[in-house]
């Protein structure tokens, strides 16, 4: 018995590490993390447009860094590695 539990320990823990694979680019992490309020796009959805005309579109990068890590309004944190943080911020001021 204690062989059983044992081996499902293994099991769950061998499973649970793939999940902290880190995104590679910044399109990957707008897509799996941003476009679902923010649209494909930009443009807009739940969440307010952030393209070109966008008032954060001037801000600095400490401004998008506090607002994703740390959320803003009705926005959640989202929980990125910094490397991520940077990718997509380049992301998203070179795309819109």
């Amino acid at each position: 018995m204690k062989k059983t539990y044992l081996l499902l320990l293994i099991f769950l823990i061998s499973c649970s590490q793939g999940a902290t694979e880190e995104f590679q680019s910044g399109e990957e992490v707008y897509e799996a993390r941003c476009s679902a309020c923010h649209g494909p796009n930009f443009e807009g959805r739940v969440g307010p447009n952030i393209d070109s005309n966008s008032p954060s579109a001037s801000m600095p990068d400490s401004y998008w860094i506090q607002t994703i890590t740390k959320g803003k309004g009705s926005m959640p944190a989202v929980r990125l590695s910094d490397k991520e943080v940077s990718l997509v911020i380049e992301y998203i001021k070179n795309n819109y």
